[in-house]
């Protein structure tokens, strides 16, 4: 039986890697992500071009 469950922890991973190297400890009103990247004048002017295409 202990066998078995040697094996079992062995086979079955812990962690999946997209788990991994994630900060475990927050703090509240404090964002911890990855910085935004910047948008590009071209990128900028279609999504103006977008938002003034849905005003009434």
């Amino acid at each position: 039986m202990a066998v078995l469950a040697c094996a079992a922890l062995v086979l079955v991973p812990g962690c999946r890697d997209e788990e991994q190297n994630r900060a475990l400890h927050t703090q509240k009103g404090v964002y911890q992500g990855a910085p935004d990247e910047a948008l590009s004048e071209a990128d900028r002017r279609q999504l103006q071009n977008r938002a003034g295409s849905q005003r009434f």
